[in-house]
């Protein structure tokens, strides 16, 4: 004769009661994430961002630099590596791997920005930020910030040259490098 369970019901019971719980979780979760939507909405208004900028900001994979920090005085790399040094406060080993350089380069690049350019950076608000993985490839430092301005966040020629405090012509340079490099690869 086999053995039959004594207390089948109970089972039945977790169950409803696991549910329950599932449905507060979720409700719970709604709550949040219309929270987090209605704070989103305020950093958009406060700082004009688009959709596509707040989720670069809330990508935590990677590290996200603002275009507020480029100057004529500096070139692309010294100010990352300023940057990457004083606001983040990364060794040179560290921003040698990020942006796929020596760590003697960077140090060397680091001393020329400092003379060059002793002041911190000022504290400006960015519209357009972007994440340091985009130096994995093999191109320059500015053709794939150009690539990426262009192709990610969609901007002109124009607008990447005013962002980057370049010429327009050597923005539309660096892309056409960019792209024929990219093909050949």
């Amino acid at each position: 004769m086999e053995k039959q369970s004594r207390n089948p019901p109970l089972k039945k019971e977790k169950s409803v009661r696991g549910g329950r719980f599932l449905e507060k979780i979720q409700h719970e979760e709604q709550v949040t994430i219309e929270r987090i939507k209605e704070l989103l909405h305020l950093l958009q208004k406060k700082y004009t961002l688009t959709t596509r900028d707040l989720v670069h900001l809330l990508d935590e994979k990677d590290l996200l630099i603002p275009f507020s920090i480029f100057t004529k005085k500096l070139t692309i790399l010294e100010a990352i590596t300023k940057y990457l040094k004083e606001e983040l406060h990364l060794s040179f080993h560290q921003i040698g791997n990020l942006l796929n350089r020596n760590e003697r380069n960077i140090w060397h690049t680091y001393a020329n920005a400092k003379k060059k350019f002793s002041t911190p950076f000022t504290d400006k608000t960015s519209r357009y930020f972007f994440p340091v993985s985009i130096f994995e490839t093999k191109l320059s430092i500015l053709e794939n910030l150009v690539m990426y301005a262009k192709e990610e966040l969609k901007l002109t020629y124009h607008q990447i040259a005013v962002l980057t405090e370049r010429n327009d012509r050597t923005i539309w340079t660096m892309y056409q490098r960019a792209k024929r490099k990219q093909a050949r690869l």
